[in-house]
Formats: structure tokens, sequence, C-alpha cells
């Protein structure tokens, strides 16, 4: 044994080494999977044009100790000992070294040089090149002899054939095979050409200068594309961390987008930079440019949506959101490097998996088993049967009606309106189901028609009619609104926001329709009249619904159904509730909770009792209208 070692100490020392290495990374990522030892060899020596020609130059010879999985290692072992034992006994120890490395660095360069992007270990380069010089020598030794140089060409192929076989199924990196044979064979030939000799180290000083020389002379089109494609990867997540800034104001949102902006901006910048790209890379940096240019667009976008105060533009993000699926797919996606930092998150109990569902809709939006219907609606309902997240409603012909979202099956979030022929009818924001900030609404030919705030009050800020023409700005004016014949419908004026004073209308037919006076934008009283001469008085609360029979009897009704309950709990459930012009009570919501099975048998005596009289718009005209009671039990 001892004298087997001493015999091929270089060959054994490189087996022994190269293990060494392997069981270390084993023992460093506890795993041999496949993209977690890939990433762990890239991080620490393995050949990467990116890295190597950068400043990395350590990797070309790191990247030989290392080796991609077990039977990589095991196959290259075997070569080692079977090629690199006989060629080390031929030529010694000093010039097997010489070759070992020569060949290996240059089969990593001619890898640097022929590959794209790949992440290359092994010492399978530096083999090939032993073989490449053994093959010089057995034929020269066979000349020398007198014998035919034919056995030693044909165990040449078999032996070549079989590697590159078994290297093909290992995924071998044929440029790195190549580049280290014919360094091999070229280093042979120079050594018997210059020296007479297959002994002496001289050959391999010059072989070096030049393989030094070749380093630095390599394009480094790839570095400067790498790079490029790591500003790509710091804007997107850039990006995403806006989203995760929590209680900052929509200036500080604003801002951000803008400074992300510049950050796309740059990496556009750096890809029209490229002096050179290779026709594998073209397809990428065609879809790369498309989606910078989307991605600044979407951030436009979204600074125009905050500064406007206007959600209309969710719908051009949308668009470009759709239009970025078509660029994602890269032959290059070269983000193995990319380190995304990530604060943990505490563990969340996991939630029942939720389904998409359809559900379809009467005229009064209420819910119906199946068409034929009005409108319908597509979004996820959890368990309770409650709306949760992304809801879009259609029209029964399947145009858009609405884009919104919900949570616990309350409007929240920001929600888009749409006509059936397409056009935007109101857009803005809800919390808690009730609307906040700025809402828009729109004509009919979809025009702006309005520019309304939810703050501490309502305040209506600007107001155009469906020509164009302005007739409130910040709060003040007079509107007039006229039938398509030239009639005034309506005029009266705004003060600080509110309808104030007389307002008065007129039918199509220029009669007069009804005068009423309102104080900060609360109607005070009215009266009308209707083309059929029918007279109504009325004040605030037709504009809410009211249950026949008054208030009082609901109230005894509600009180002797509560009492027929028997519940160990006590107190108040108030719902809240819209009322059609059918006199349909709709979209029965909880305000105030007392159990589940309590809440639902509220709702029950809600639906069953004392029938509501629509609000009347005018005293005359029937119109949804919301109210609210309460139910003690």
């Amino acid at each position: 044994m001892v004298a087997f070692i001493r015999k091929y100490p270089v060959t054994l020392s490189l087996i022994v080494v190269n293990t060494a290495v392997f069981l270390w990374m084993y023992l460093q990522t506890d795993t041999l999977e496949q993209s977690v030892w890939t990433l762990y060899s890239l991080e620490h020596g393995a050949l990467f044009n990116p890295y190597a020609l950068r400043n990395e130059w350590y990797r070309i010879f790191t990247s030989m100790f290392m080796h991609g999985h077990l039977l990589h290692l095991a196959v290259n072992m075997s070569v080692l000992l079977l090629v690199g034992s006989e060629l080390e006994e031929r030529v010694g120890t000093g010039k097997f070294i010489g070759v070992y490395f020569i060949t290996g660095v240059a089969a990593a360069l001619s890898s640097l040089y022929w590959n794209l992007f790949t992440v290359g270990v092994g010492a399978s380069g530096a083999l090939f090149g032993v073989l490449g010089f053994s093959l010089v020598v057995q034929i020269y030794r066979s000349r020398q002899e007198d014998s035919s140089v034919l056995p030693v060409l044909v165990s040449f192929m078999v032996f070549l054939v079989v590697n590159t076989v078994f290297s093909e199924a290992l995924n071998g990196d044929h440029a790195a095979h190549f580049g280290g044979l014919f360094a091999g064979i070229i280093l042979a030939f120079l050594t018997l050409i210059l020296t007479r000799s297959f002994h002496k180290i001289v050959v391999e000083y010059g072989c070096l200068v030049i393989l030094i020389a070749f380093f630095f002379v390599m394009p480094r089109y790839q570095v400067r594309y790498f790079d490029f494609y790591q500003q790509v990867l710091v804007a997107e997540d850039s990006a995403n961390s806006i989203f995760d800034k929590q209680n900052i104001s929509d200036e500080a949102f604003a801002n951000a987008f803008k400074e992300n902006n510049i950050l796309w901006d740059s990496a556009l910048h750096t890809l029209n930079d490229q002096k050179y790209i290779p026709a594998a890379l073209q397809s990428d940096t065609f879809k790369l440019r498309r989606y910078l240019m989307l991605r600044r667009q979407e951030n436009i976008y979204r600074v125009n949506m905050i500064e406007r105060e206007s959600y209309i533009y969710l719908d051009s993000i949308e668009l470009m959101q759709d239009s970025l699926k078509n660029y994602l797919s890269l032959a290059y996606p070269l983000s193995m490097a990319h380190v995304r930092v990530k604060e943990e998150e505490p563990e969340k109990e996991e939630e029942p998996p939720m389904e998409m569902t359809r559900v379809w809709y009467d005229h009064n939006w209420e819910e119906i088993p199946a068409p034929p219907a009005s409108y319908y609606r597509i979004g996820f309902r959890d368990s309770l049967g409650r709306w949760q997240g992304a809801v879009r409603d259609y029209y029964a012909s399947g145009a858009i009606q609405m884009k919104g979202s919900y949570k616990d099956d309350k409007r929240d979030g920001v929600f888009l309106y749409y006509s059936d022929h397409k056009t935007y009818t109101s857009a803005g924001r809800y919390k808690n189901n009730r609307s906040v900030g700025k809402w828009e609404t729109y004509h009919n030919n979809g025009r702006l028609a309005s520019e309304v705030y939810y703050t501490d009050r309502y305040f209506l800020k600007n107001l155009w009619d469906s020509s164009g023409h302005q007739w409130v700005k910040d709060g003040e004016g007079k509107e007039i609104q006229r039938y398509a014949n030239g009639v005034v419908a309506a005029e009266g004026e705004y003060k600080d926001g509110y309808k104030e004073g007389y307002w008065y209308g007129r039918h199509e037919n220029g009669e007069m329709y009804y005068e009423e006076n309102y104080h900060l934008g609360r109607l005070v009283n009215g009266r009308s009249r209707s083309l059929k001469g029918e007279r109504a008085v009325y004040d605030a609360s037709s504009e809410y619904p009211l249950p026949e029979g008054g208030y009082k009897k609901l109230n005894a009704y509600l009180r002797d159904e509560a009492s027929k309950i028997n519940s160990t709990l006590k107190g108040t459930v108030r719902l809240s509730f819209r009322v059609t012009t059918d006199k349909v009570v709709a979209d029965i919501e909880v305000e105030s909770s007392l159990s589940p099975e309590l809440d639902e048998k509220a709702k029950k005596i809600l639906r069953n009792g004392p029938a509501w009289i629509p609000a009347k718009e005018h005293g005359q005209q029937a119109v949804e209208g919301y109210s609210a009671v309460s139910i003690d039990f």
C-alpha cells in the first residue's frame, strides 16, 4: 500500500482532496438536493462567468475540486485513478502536476468562453487534458517501438466515447471537456517538439503565461449582462417592498414609486448600453426591455392614481400587469445568486381553502339559484358564506359591472363600477363598507361628472355636465341640468361642497316638478307635483325607507319575536340593510353581533317582519335606500 502511494502520490492526493471537498460540502448543506447543491457550489467557488471574469479568478482552480453529485465524483475519480496513475508513472510526478493543472485551467477558460451563464464544477476538464496528453505519449511510444498506433487510437476513441456518453448523462460541460482535451494534445506536442522529453517541465511555464493573457482579454459581455440583470432584480425587490410599507402617507407612497422608477430607468439604460448581446440572449433582452418599460409605466399610473386621487388608473395598472405576464418566461433567468432578505413572519393558523364561486342575482341584487339573471358575481366565499378578497360583478351579457374586494362580506378597498356599455360610472374606496376618501362619478358618455370627498363630512368639490362644462369648482358654484330638448331639469347652488338654499326641478315638458330647500346639504323640506297632478310635501325622512305601519308597529313585532327565542346570551343584534324599489329587504349586514346563531335568527325575524316602503326621491319616485334596526334578546 505504501509503495502504491509512493508510486502515484499526485493521483491519490487529487482523489483524496476531491473526495474531501465533496464530503465537506455535504456536511455544510446536509443534502444532495440538486438546487441547494448548485446554489452552494455557486456561492463557494464554482465556475461562473460573471464572477470569474469580474474579479474571482480563483474559481478557475476551486471549481476543479468540486462536483455536482455523487455519481459525478465517482466517475471522475475512477477516470483519474485509471488514466492519471498511468500518466503519472510515465512522465513523473512534477510533469503530471503541470499537465493536470495547465489543461484544467485551459478547460475552465474554454468553458468561460463558449458557455453562457453555466455553473461549472468538476475535474473533467483536467481529466480530458490528461487523456489528450496520454494519447500523444502513447502514439509517440508506439512509433518509437515501431508498433501500430491503431490499438492506441481505438482505445482512445472507445475511452473518449464512453466518457462523453457518461458526460452527456451527467449534463457535463462539453466546452470544458474538449478544451481540456485539445490543450492536453497541444501541450504534449509542444513538449515533444521543444524538449524532446515528456518529463521536462518547461513548456508549462509558457502555457501558463499564455493562459493568463487569454484570461485578461476574454470578452466580458456576460459580466455586464449579469450586472444588468441584478439591477432588474433589485428594482423588483424595491417595487415589492413598497407594498410592505404600512402607516405611511399617500405622498410617501407616490415618492416611493417615483424612486423605484429611477431603478427601472437605470436598468433600462444599462441594457441599452450593452455593446454586444449574443443571439442566445436576443429573445431575453427583448422581453426584459419590454418588461422594464411596462414596469415604468405601471409606476407612472400608480403615481397618477395617488396624486390625482383617481382610481380608474387601476384598470391601466391591471392591463400593465396582464401584459407583464407575456415577458416573464426567460431562457436565462439569472436570479440564482440574488439574495432577497425577508423578515420572519409569525406562523399563522392555516385557514381552509376557498373555492372560486359564481352567484346569480336578479335586478334587485337579490341572490337567485340560477339564470335567467340580471347580474352574476365571481369571487371567493368562505365557509360562512362571506365574500373574501377580489370580487368581479358582471352584467348578464358578460360585460364587467364592478371590480372590488371584500373582507368578511364587507366592501373594503378600491371599487370600480361600469355601465353596460363599458364606460365608468363611479370609482372610489370603501373601508368597512363605508365610502372614504375621493369618489369620482361619470356621465353615460364616459366624461367625468363629479369629484366627491368623504372625510369627516361629505364634500362635493367639482362638478361637470356631460359636455365637460364645469359647474362647481372647489365646492362653489351653480349647477344647471338640462333634458335633451334643452329644458332645465334641475338647478341650484353649492356652497362649501353642500347643496344650499332652494333647488328647482321641472318635468321634460317644462312643467314645474319640485321645489326643495337645503341647508348644509340636508333636505329641510320640499314639495312636488307629478305629471299626473299628484302632489307631495316631504322632508329629509322621505330619503329613507320606512316600515309599513310605522316604527311603533315594527318595534312591537321585533320585541314579540325576540321574546320567543330562549337564549342564555343577552344583548342586542344591530342589522343594517338595503330596501329596493320593489320593497325587498336585501344586503342584510350585522353591525353589532351576539353570536352567529342569534345573528341568523335576527336576520330571519327582519325578513319575516312588516314590509318596507322604499325611499322617495322628490317625495314621488321610489329609489333604493338604507336603514337599520336593533333587536334585543
